[in-house]
């Protein structure tokens, strides 16, 4: 982690970075990006050379900043604007090596707090929502109270103290190269405030880290680590960034007075001793429960009380104290409706938008709203569930130019938008198929309980549908403890793989199997040729998937469950077929899949793709274990069905490996229970159709 950068660590950076607002010297990411290798073989040797002396140049510390008016707020009072920072870009690059860096050590290792959920690939503010509403519905069933006290940070990364976060980095086992080298990126910074074309004097920022850069979260949160240490004893914590909630749960008020007051009290000494303080005029307490009468409690801070509400708003969603929802229902309805107004002033049944083009609007404007972490207040009650539905209801008839009395479940089908109540089914489907992939997140021991104290006579909430359903599939799940990412090898993730995807070869054309031919004699005489393919008779049916090595006859097959992909199967294809390569000691093959998407997925830079494929992180692992070994694999891509030999006799072992495979790969990846969502999706709305195509409703 101390070694100079190399170029494929700066490609990386590269790849994917799209043009912002540039600082002092005006360079824009394309113009690194577009530079030729030389070039930035250049610009690496700066790096390593400011990296190795830990040297920092002067325009790397500098930040334009730009103060925006916030909305409505009076101009005359500073606190009414919104600073936007200015970095250089070539800092800016230097902060994406360094992250991917900092960012895999310290997850590789565990040293973030679990209870922190703040800007980790993998985890999001529904994962930390889910796990509180799980908590309190919990606390329902048991007939119990649960408080929370929702709390804020002060301008948290503005009073970070950097020498402490040099001691936390430290004791943390940060490499002491980079250690240095960040600590001196955020000692002895200026900024530079631009207002109204005129440049004020620059100003030295002597704490807090930098606005706008990638490293401050994950620096936050490293600093922040022992935070929930503080607390652990007395109740539980959940943090997102500077967002934090304290919360406990009990039938006794003593209890929950003693235990969230000590919380409170051993918080402020940690934030105390860390330069940071909570705004106390921010910070609200709400009693959950559904029971008529609601004890008195009495929360202080720094002998501050601190106010004791109906509801409170929590990572954008507003939590009542019976948790039904109508309170987030209402304020979604205000905000949607600025989206149904720009809906309505760009329709007309004769010169206005296009149908598509209004749905597309629909979609961003208000649906998206209605979508956000819905399925974390579901059950909900009729009042709420027919506030939402009325905003669905408008919104289509505008779409689709349809009068008042047109039924809404045919303005659903026309609109290709599904009921509001089986979309929150379906959107938590999604989230809990992605999240199945952590054996370690906290959320499956909580459902657990939640199922076990949950009434029969209480409808169950979408997260324990949504649990039940996957936690009970037929076939095995494959899981790891942390983000497959991170259980990766860091130089595997920065390798650049040997994936060709154009050979020139054009599907179905009547020369393709002879050009390939002249191709592969050209280039790989002496390799040893190995064809892979995936198959999947029917949508109920196993995948299979085979390795066919025409040199030694020899044919390798794998069965995977029916909810596995085709793509799956592929990628299931390709890893053994590197692991036969690897295995036999073979120095020179050449793979051939007429998979376009995989080999896609494996050249993709695995630190900005939004999907984490557990199988296609160990082909990169198996292909670089062989590039330390010595041996060449290429990885390339054939149109497939075109009369490719090879091709078409791998597709035959891939058929019949669907009954006779191997069952060593026989296990569910969660992205490929994303299909499960959408399958469970249809059928429940072709079942809701059926119910309610003979009614009109207005």
């Amino acid at each position: 982690m101390d070694a100079l950068f190399s170029f494929a660590e700066l490609q990386i950076a590269l790849s994917g970075l799209k043009d912002s607002a540039p600082g002092e010297d005006g360079v824009p990411y394309s113009f690194l990006v577009k530079l030729n290798d030389k070039s930035k073989h250049c610009f690496l040797n700066m790096i390593n050379y400011f990296f190795e002396k830990g040297f920092i140049p002067v325009a790397w510390k500098t930040q334009l900043v730009i103060p925006i008016l916030k909305s409505g707020k009076n101009p005359s009072d500073p606190n009414s604007y919104r600073p936007i920072a200015l970095s250089s870009t070539l800092v800016k690059v230097m902060e994406i090596l360094l992250k991917n860096r900092l960012e895999w050590l310290m997850e590789s290792r565990g040293m973030l707090a679990p209870s922190q959920f703040g800007f980790r690939k993998g985890l999001s503010t529904a994962d930390s929502l889910s796990i509180l509403t799980t908590d309190i519905r919990t606390a329902f069933g048991r007939g119990e109270y649960l408080v929370g006290i929702f709390l804020d940070i002060a301008s948290a990364y503005d009073n970070v103290i950097l020498p402490s976060l040099r001691q936390k980095l430290l004791q943390l086992s940060v490499p002491p190269r980079m250690t240095h080298f960040i600590c001196n990126l955020l000692s002895g910074r200026s900024v530079v405030l631009k207002h109204q074309s005129t440049f004020l004097p620059p100003r030295l920022v002597w704490k807090g880290l930098p606005q706008g850069s990638v490293l401050s979260p994950l620096l936050y949160s490293l600093y922040t680590h022992d935070l929930e240490l503080s607390v652990n004893n007395f109740c539980n914590i959940l943090q997102y960034a500077d967002d934090i909630v304290l919360y406990h749960s009990s039938s006794s008020v003593d209890e929950l007075h003693l235990r969230l007051n000590s919380a409170l009290y051993y918080l402020s000494q940690w934030l105390s001793d860390h330069g940071l303080s909570l705004a106390v005029d921010k910070c609200q307490a709400v009693v959950f429960t559904r029971k008529r009468s609601i004890p008195t409690f009495n929360f202080s801070l720094e002998e501050q009380p601190i106010n004791l509400i109906d509801k409170a708003k929590f990572l954008g969603i507003i939590l009542d104290r019976k948790l039904n929802g109508f309170a987030h229902s209402q304020y979604i309805s205000r905000k949607c409706e600025k989206g149904i107004n720009v809906l309505r002033a760009v329709a007309g049944v004769w010169w206005g938008a296009h149908a598509y083009s209004l749905k597309l609007l629909y979609n961003a404007l208000v649906r998206s709203h209605i979508d956000y972490c819905s399925f974390i207040l579901d059950p909900l009650n009729k009042t709420t569930s027919e506030l939402l539905n009325r905003i669905q209801y408008r919104s289509l008839r505008i779409v689709l130019g349809a009068m008042k009395s047109s039924p809404t479940n045919a303005l659903q089908v026309e609109c290709v938008d599904p009921p509001l109540h089986l979309r929150r089914q379906y959107l938590c489907d999604r989230f809990i198929s992605k999240t199945l992939q952590l054996s370690s997140h906290p959320l499956w021991s909580k459902l657990t309980q939640l199922s076990e104290v949950l009434r029969p006579s209480n409808p169950p909430s979408c997260l324990l549908n949504s649990f039940d359903k996957f936690n009970n599939l037929p076939h095995p799940l494959s899981s790891s403890p942390t983000n497959p990412l991170y259980s990766t090898s860091y130089e595997a993730l920065v390798y650049n793989p040997p994936v060709i995807t154009d050979l020139g070869l054009i599907k179905e054309a009547p020369d393709t199997n002879t050009k390939f031919q002249e191709i592969v004699h050209q280039n790989w005489s002496n390799y040893l040729f190995i064809y892979t393919d995936a198959s999947k008779l029917s949508p109920e049916s196993y995948v299979g998937a085979a390795c066919w090595v025409p040199k030694y006859k020899i044919v390798l097959q794998f069965k995977c469950p029916p909810e596995t992909s085709v793509f799956t199967g592929e990628a299931v294809a390709l890893l053994e077929a590197i692991l036969f390569a690897r295995s036999h000691n073979i120095k020179q093959t050449v793979i051939f899949t007429d998979s376009l998407s995989c080999l896609y997925s494996i050249r993709e830079n695995p630190f900005r793709s939004k999907s984490k494929f557990p199988i296609i992180l160990q082909i990169r692992e198996a292909l670089f274990s062989c590039h330390l070994m010595g041996l060449s694999i290429f990885l390339a891509w054939i149109p497939s069905h075109s009369g490719i030999s090879g091709n078409e006799s791998a597709d035959s072992c891939a058929k019949a490996a669907v009954q006779l495979g191997s069952l060593e790969h026989f296990k569910n990846y969660s992205h490929d229970l994303n299909t499960l969502a959408k399958n469970y999706l249809d059928k429940s709305w072709q079942s809701f159709w059926n119910q309610s195509k003979t009614i009109k409703e207005m």
